[in-house]
């Protein structure tokens, strides 16, 4: 459903996400966890391009949501006038590297390591003309959708809620499909008021959300996005902003939804949720997934070494 291919993410000098691939399907409740700073939340964001990749890119179901990063695109970086510039040179016995480094690997007879310095050097900026730049916009044509309309599918859910407090719960609720044209008002009113009902804050509606608790506003950060028939909802620390009194509230909603079907992405620190609800748990460490599994292999049989101190310290 979700394809993240290669993001990289930087913001400035510093490199938060270095080379991140994975596939969320269909009805499947994907865990993160990790420690501070190892590019959870960035990962999650770049799902739905509130932060947009470096390089690399994000697919929902077949349409690509980013512009087309052509170093992942083996064919069409083999068919540039840069490539075979330093492929040819290399075959001849010159560098292929601009420093000199020569190690070469290949895939279908394409010279990745080329690749490697077309990328690292930048030189396709600097060599190619119109003929490339066509066949880029032809690959984007094909496949790019608007990205506002691929988030109409995608929820997500922020660790400090998000909320407007200058609207009642309710028009906090109806803004967006009304804002989007995509419900009237009463069917978005009566959309957010059976969900208001289901998670028994009703008689909240026509609060401010500064007259909430934690755990309330949350419940209604989950229903705004719910009111939209996602189909797929990323959570980013949902519980991490909350007493822990009101942590489990929370949690039972997206259990709640989870034993539903809703297919989901949660970056949590909540252990005990992810080893329950997740059908898969990733690890990320250091700008990259270090290990993924399901929760049982996970947290009962850690592989990778920076994981099992990570658990040993939590657990």
């Amino acid at each position: 459903m979700i394809s993240v291919r290669n993001i990289y993410k930087t913001f400035g000098d510093l490199q938060v996400l270095k080379g991140v691939s994975c596939e969320i399907e269909k009805g499947e409740k994907v865990a993160i966890i990790g420690p501070s700073g190892s590019g959870k939340s960035t990962l999650l964001r770049c799902m739905n391009l509130l932060e947009e990749p470096t390089y690399g890119e994000v697919w929902l179901d077949d349409k690509l949501l980013t512009p087309i990063d052509p170093y992942i695109h083996y064919d069409l970086m083999a068919k540039t006038k840069t490539y075979h510039s330093l492929a040819a040179a290399s075959s001849n016995g010159g560098s292929s590297s601009p420093s000199g480094v020569s190690d070469r690997t290949k895939a279908s007879g394409i010279d990745l390591d080329v690749i490697r310095q077309i990328k690292d050097y930048d030189l396709l900026k600097k060599n190619e003309g119109s003929e490339y730049k066509a066949a880029l916009k032809e690959m984007e044509r094909v496949n790019r959708v608007d990205v506002n309309l691929a988030r109409q599918r995608v929820g997500m859910v922020f660790q400090h809620f998000n909320l407007f407090n200058n609207l009642s719960v309710m028009n906090n609720l109806i803004l967006a499909p009304t804002t989007l044209k995509l419900q009237s008002e009463a069917e978005a009113t009566e959309k957010a008021s059976e969900l208001l009902n289901r998670i028994g804050l009703y008689d909240k509606k026509d609060e401010y959300p500064g007259r909430l608790s934690g755990g309330q506003k949350q419940r209604i950060a989950i229903v705004r996005s719910l009111v939209m028939n996602p189909e797929v909802i990323l959570f980013d620390e949902p519980t991490s902003a909350l007493d822990p009194e009101m942590v489990g509230e929370v949690l039972e909603l997206i259990r709640e939804l989870a034993e539903e079907g809703m297919t989901m992405v949660i970056v949590t620190h909540e252990m005990g949720f992810a080893r329950e609800v997740a059908t898969r748990v990733m690890f990320m460490d250091g700008g990259i997934i270090q290990e993924e599994n399901t929760p049982k292999e996970f947290f009962a049989n850690p592989q990778n070494a920076r994981l099992q101190e990570f658990l040993s310290k939590i657990l």
